[in-house]
């Protein structure tokens, strides 16, 4: 009795389908992920201190201190997480409008620097707002000022304005104007502060041209792009070598088998 048996072709239909699952996976491990956005809900209304931080969402918020207070080796509140829903925090430092919930009030000239357990990270996007310790008439009254540090240790910064007040006087909270070629930069820190116009094209917050306790900002909402490590761009080598070597050997099976007759 004659049978026809075909050989199998290789690579085998198992093979193939196991290649091209781990080269989809190495793929994705080595994209870029956005985290939910840091909205401070997680974290418990309190004053906080120069060095002392805060986290959220993978990331450290550490709060820093005025250039005075930095220079004098000064300890004092310079940051808050504030409730929106808490008159008595809205009395004594004030609500932007728009606030829902917990934000982060950074005051007293201060600043707030953001880092990734070690790992680098862009700039997604943020809301914020002038928080004038008294009561001004609307204006545009200075900038938010981001300092981000590179892994080879170079600096590079940029600006975003505050949006202005509503009908009824009150500053509000709106999305920060960042650049796209800062939001493009790959960095280990960023740090945010303000600087207040001195109406002759300048901006100052420094040890030299104090802001003397009016450069206070709102922050939430914060997002962030978590970029992969270098040897997760290996993986991406990987995966498509993997792809090409899956696609070539299956071109390779498509050639009829011979059958041999038994």
């Amino acid at each position: 009795m004659n049978r026809t048996v075909t050989p199998l072709g290789t690579p085998r239909r198992a093979t193939r389908a196991l290649q091209t699952i781990a080269a989809a996976a190495a793929l994705m491990c080595a994209l870029p992920a956005m985290a939910g956005p840091i909205t401070f809900e997680s974290v418990q209304p309190n004053a906080l201190v120069n060095g002392e931080s805060v986290s959220e969402g993978g990331y450290n918020m550490l709060v820093l201190g005025s250039p005075i207070a930095d220079e004098l080796s000064l300890t004092g509140p310079f940051a808050a997480i504030a409730n929106s829903n808490d008159p008595d925090t809205c009395f004594s430092i004030g609500c932007p409008a728009g606030a829902s919930g917990n934000f982060l009030a950074v005051i007293n000239d201060g600043g707030v620097k953001f880092t990734r357990s070690g790992h680098q990270f862009q700039v997604g996007g943020l809301s914020l707002a002038f928080l004038p310790p008294v009561s001004v008439p609307d204006g545009n009254y200075g900038l938010l000022q981001f300092s981000g540090i590179r892994a080879d240790g170079t600096v590079v910064s940029s600006t975003s304005e505050f949006p202005g007040q509503n009908a009824g006087g009150s500053f509000t909270f709106g999305s920060a104007l960042i650049d796209q070629k800062f939001r493009n930069e790959v960095l280990t820190s960023l740090t945010v502060n303000a600087c207040l116009f001195d109406g002759n094209g300048g901006c100052f917050n420094s040890l030299a041209n104090p802001a003397n306790g009016q450069a206070q900002f709102a922050l939430d909402d914060i997002s962030f792009n978590a970029v992969p490590e270098p040897g997760s761009f290996l993986l991406v080598g990987l995966g498509i070598g993997a792809i090409t070597l899956t696609r070539r050997r299956k071109a390779g099976s498509t050639t009829p088998s011979t059958p041999v007759t038994l």
